[in-house]
């Protein structure tokens, strides 16, 4: 529904929030929406152990500018700090260590704005995983919830 005078980018959002593929994941328990603050978008992604990954994901640009997410402490409400970023399974090459906090806490992915401004040739390079203004946020949530096949999050207090 469009309403008179708002942002059509949180508006866009909006409605992806409400689509049927980011309902089907909420649904199945993939992720969950925490809230809103536009323009951050705050979800829930369902990891290996059980465990949820918190997101803090910038939308401004939405859905010309790909999403640009960094792992987020749910209850602190703060960024993660890197000793309790997922580990193991398929998430060494998404959350990296060594790349990431210099750039923005970023996961490492072709969907992801800050991933894609560093590396300006991944998304011809792969672009069955590349953002484009096709895309929904349940496919960047998607491609996320990829890298955290077969992981675990440290307890808080716990590091590397």
């Amino acid at each position: 529904m469009t309403v008179p005078g708002a942002d059509p980018e949180r508006q866009h959002l909006e409605h992806d929030l409400e689509a049927a593929d980011f309902e089907a994941g909420a649904g199945a328990g993939y992720w969950r929406l925490v809230g809103l603050d536009w323009p951050r978008l705050t979800v829930a992604v369902a990891c290996g152990n059980g465990n949820e990954l918190g997101l803090r994901i910038a939308v401004d640009g939405y859905p010309v500018l790909a999403p640009a997410g960094e792992p987020w402490d749910l209850l602190e409400d703060k960024s993660l700090p890197a000793e309790r970023w997922p580990q193991g399974g398929a998430s060494p090459p998404v959350f990296r260590p060594d790349w990431s906090p210099g750039n923005a806490n970023a996961p490492y992915l072709a969907c992801d704005r800050t991933a894609l401004r560093t590396h300006p040739g991944w998304a011809d390079g792969h672009p069955d995983r590349a953002w484009h203004p096709g895309r929904t946020i349940a496919f960047y949530l998607s491609e996320v919830r990829r890298g955290l096949r077969g992981t675990v999050l440290p307890p808080p207090g716990v590091g590397r």
